[in-house]
């Protein structure tokens, strides 16, 4: 099944350092399941209002998501979900279904050579349980120069 990035998912996208867009084309192109990218650059007033929500540990502009080059935003991470239909709310407690994703995403990355690190496994170790802190859906560029 081929699928492609819906107008939203490509804004969010095309926000993103391009070793990311990369990483997020080809994996949408391997993936079993239909994907959606949530976030990509964030903006202060956005950044903020996840930190106060506990949805970010970060505040402006220390996350990932707040990068900027030459005054344009600049993203060193992004946020999915698996997209299941326009009438079907995003599954946020199916963690297998995000850790799925963020396999086909890792090894898009792997065929690139692109190093990321997840939101479910921040320290890479391959366990989900020693963390106290779970962003599924996210990923980050481990190492960018531009």
């Amino acid at each position: 099944m081929s699928f492609i990035y819906g107008r939203t998912s490509t804004q969010h996208r095309d926000t993103c350092a391009p070793p990311l867009i990369e990483v997020m084309n080809l994996g949408l192109e391997m993936s079993p399941v239909d994907i959606s990218i949530v976030r990509g650059w964030s903006g202060e007033e956005v950044q903020n209002m996840l930190f106060r929500t506990e949805a970010s540990q970060k505040q402006w502009p220390f996350s990932e998501h707040n990068f900027m080059l030459d005054n344009n935003p600049h993203s060193k991470a992004f946020d999915f979900a698996p997209h299941l239909g326009k009438e079907i709310r995003i599954p946020w407690k199916d963690t297998h279904l995000f850790a799925v994703i963020a396999g086909v995403f890792f090894a898009a990355a792997s065929r690139i050579g692109v190093k990321l690190r997840w939101g479910g496994d921040w320290n890479m170790n391959g366990l989900t349980t020693d963390q106290t802190f779970m962003d599924w859906g996210h990923i980050e560029i481990e190492e960018y120069e531009v």
